[in-house]
């Protein structure tokens, strides 16, 4: 398994959550679209940034952008060779 550099705060929870979608992981859900995806961490209230001390929830738009980002890579994975998790993944670094 290779290991993969992202940047940002939130990459490990959008690798998980776009290699989940990947793999099929939301059959049965009304998650069919990455922007569905988006739209259920939106509503999650658990995207936010730190601004002046405060957490503000992330824009939809913001969102759709970061998570567009980082499926550009994932879908080009081979489904075999992933860890579901991004264990395999660096941040920051």
């Amino acid at each position: 398994m290779a290991e993969r550099y992202y940047a940002g705060e939130k990459t490990h929870l959008y690798v998980g959550m776009l290699r989940y979608f990947k793999l099929d992981g939301f059959r049965g859900t009304n998650i069919k679209t990455i922007s569905d995806l988006a739209m259920f961490l939106y509503k999650s209230d658990k995207i936010v940034k730190h601004e002046k001390g405060e957490d503000n929830p992330l824009e939809i738009s913001s969102i759709i952008t970061e998570l567009r980002k980082v499926w550009a890579v994932i879908k080009m994975e081979e489904t075999e060779h992933i860890a579901p998790y991004g264990y395999d993944v660096k941040i920051n670094q």
